[in-house]
């Protein structure tokens, strides 16, 4: 037995959510700038065979926007004034209007642009669910609760922009034309309540003389297109080749997203010779997730995406994922129309500021900035080399303070360590030592027993540090000592890849540490790459720690690598009466270790006052 709101209309197909109105009249509900409704619309197209594709726009545009959609995959803006503001109406492959009108064109089938053009245009934001969860439960089961969710409007604009449609609607079918209306689901409660009535032609505008295309910039592709671009241009492939109608790996949000992170993080790896840990992989997944929800869909858009990039991984990281996720692929070369650059914020139409709003409210969530820095380039190849890197070379501050805090929390950590070693528990019998042991206590709780810990003191504390990336010196072969430049820095010996050979900006080389000796109080260190206590059979981290047991003033000195030192320099640390502490650097944050790892040296100390708008942060 159906229930009351059910019989309301007719119910969608469970295939293409298409809604017989009528004999000759099919009605396509969609949500705007959806790539699931785009294929939606190639469904129901071919399965229906319509003679003719109505479309929920003003027929006073028509001519502009078919040639506008005959320009495809190249990305054409529609605008018109309206008032003081200019309405853009941006024609994306996705779109599933836009799909409709293609198919019409491409297959010689009529094409009507029924809405009404009275001069308003109500931009309703009603909430929906996210597009993507028909492609796990179906058309019909998406729309129909949906549609039921939506009574007919009360707006008398969009009354009369419904009977309108339906005025037209009834003239195609009359004169014999089998018709799919596509356009949006809010307005087919309205739009079946219309059919029913009493029907007169509407009075509207006819044409828009002062309509005009502008082809969009590729550089506002990333902040105004209603999906990912990368999203789209997989869409567009898939339906170049006449695919295109299922919910594959090839048109599946989710699924392009992962194709375009993976190649985010290839072109990561190239770049920085380091590839992104799988453990950043499920923390972006997470994070990106989370913050979709809290957006109140279930895919990340191209705001969230970037968030999520930086967060977990890095600037760089994040700049990969919005390069390659904001390229368009088909550039338009044909420089037949004037350039429109649209952003978050404005929009610029051959140099001047224009007022505008989007002809859809849609996914209007995207349209903002994009946090991430873009990358300057060198306006003539060679400007960036002017400056030479030479004995007047510096680091870049921000990252001597992070490099700072590393070693002192790699010191805590040993210290940590050894304190654990000579922890000692114990039942409690007449002082409660350092303190209660709760998680023993807890333990032999049946033993009704109070236990406790006792510490032992650790005499000095730990002074050098030495960290080892990378144990093959092959790739690193600059090998230098820099000195602390005040009191709270320590002194450094490094071996790194070459410096100069990857600049980021004018006077400033991007490196990547192989290891490096950190030894405080600075001032002390000499060249240990040219020291001879340390000429002989030793390898660079060798040479390495060899120094930081030379140089360190309290008893122990950490060393963070993949594997322990040999038996002969414990031997040789135990000599000097020191011991060496050795922390894995599998257990340390693969992503901090990554962060730390590249550094920037600057040509000279007047490079820092620009290096911090070259530098990802």
């Amino acid at each position: 037995m159906s229930t009351p709101s059910a019989s309301l209309f007719p119910p969608p197909d469970p295939e293409t959510g298409v809604i017989r109105a009528g004999e000759r009249l099919l009605l396509l509900p969609t949500l705007h700038q959806a790539v699931e409704f785009a294929l939606l619309v190639r469904r129901a197209f071919f399965a229906h065979r319509p003679t003719a594709v109505a479309i929920e726009l003003p027929r006073s545009i028509e001519e502009p926007f078919r040639r506008a959609v005959l320009r495809l995959p190249l990305l054409t803006v529609l605008l018109y004034p309206e008032g003081e503001e200019t309405v853009y109406l941006l024609v994306e492959p996705h779109e599933a209007m836009v799909e409709g009108t293609r198919l019409a064109l491409e297959n010689g089938c009529r094409l009507a642009l029924v809405d009404r053009d009275d001069g308003s245009y109500p931009l309703h934001r009603d909430r929906a669910p996210d597009p993507y969860a028909l492609t796990r439960i179906g058309p019909a089961a998406y729309l129909r609760p949906f549609l039921e969710s939506r009574p007919p409007s009360a707006d008398p604009r969009d009354v009369a922009r419904e009977r309108a449609m339906a005025w037209r609607l009834n003239q195609l079918t009359a004169e014999g034309e089998t018709v799919l209306w596509i356009g949006g689901a809010a307005h087919v409660r309205g739009l079946l309540g219309a059919l029913d009535g009493p029907l007169a032609e509407p009075l509207d505008r006819l044409h828009r003389d002062e309509a005009r295309l502008a082809a969009l910039s590729p550089e506002s592709t990333g902040e105004v297109m209603s999906e990912l671009p990368w999203v789209s241009a997989d869409y567009e492939r898939a339906r170049t080749v006449g695919r295109a109608f299922a919910f594959d790996a090839e048109v599946d949000t989710l699924a392009s997203i992962d194709r375009l992170l993976l190649a985010a993080a290839e072109r990561y790896r190239v770049d920085q010779g380091e590839g992104v840990p799988p453990t950043a992989f499920r923390a972006l997944a997470q994070f990106s997730r989370r913050l979709s929800l809290v957006q109140g869909v279930l895919t990340p858009g191209f705001y969230e995406l970037v968030v999520a990039a930086r967060g977990t991984v890095d600037d760089d990281f994040a700049w990969h994922v919005w390069d390659l996720g904001a390229a368009w692929p088909w550039p338009d070369g044909t420089h037949s129309l004037p350039e429109i650059k649209l952003s978050g914020e404005d929009l610029l139409l051959e140099g001047r500021r224009v007022r505008f709003r989007r002809r859809f409210p849609g996914k209007e969530r995207r349209l903002s900035r994009l946090p991430v820095r873009k990358r300057p380039k060198e306006q003539r190849k060679g400007d960036w080399r002017r400056l030479k890197f030479d004995q007047g070379i510096c680091s870049y501050p921000p990252e001597d303070v992070a490099v700072e805090r590393f070693g002192n929390r790699l010191r805590a950590r040993a210290l940590r360590l050894l304190t654990d070693e000579t922890r000692r528990v114990q039942p409690m019998t007449t002082s409660l030592l350092d303190g209660v042991d709760v998680k023993e206590t807890l333990r032999r709780l049946h033993e009704g027993r109070l236990w406790v810990y006792e510490e032992a003191r650790l005499k000095g504390g730990a002074g050098s540090v030495v960290v080892i990336f990378d144990e093959d010196e092959e790739g690193y072969p600059w090998k230098t000592t820099w000195m602390g430049e005040h009191g709270q820095e320590s002194d450094m010996a490094f071996y790194a890849t070459p410096l100069g050979e990857k600049l980021v900006g004018p006077g400033i080389s991007s490196c990547t540490y192989g290891g490096f000796l950190m030894t405080i109080p600075p001032g002390r260190l000499y060249d240990v790459w040219t020291d001879p206590d340390y000429q002989g059979p030793f390898r660079a981290p060798e040479v390495l720690l060899l120094a930081a047991l030379d140089y360190a003033r309290e008893p122990r000195v950490v060393y963070a690598a993949k594997k322990p030192p040999r038996a002969a320099l414990k031997r040789f640390a135990s000599r000097l009466g020191k011991r060496i502490v050795f922390l894995p650097i599998g257990s340390l944050s693969s992503l901090r270790l990554q962060r730390l790892r590249r550094f920037h040296v600057l040509a000279g100390r007047e490079v820092r006052g620009w290096a911090k708008e070259y530098v990802p942060e």
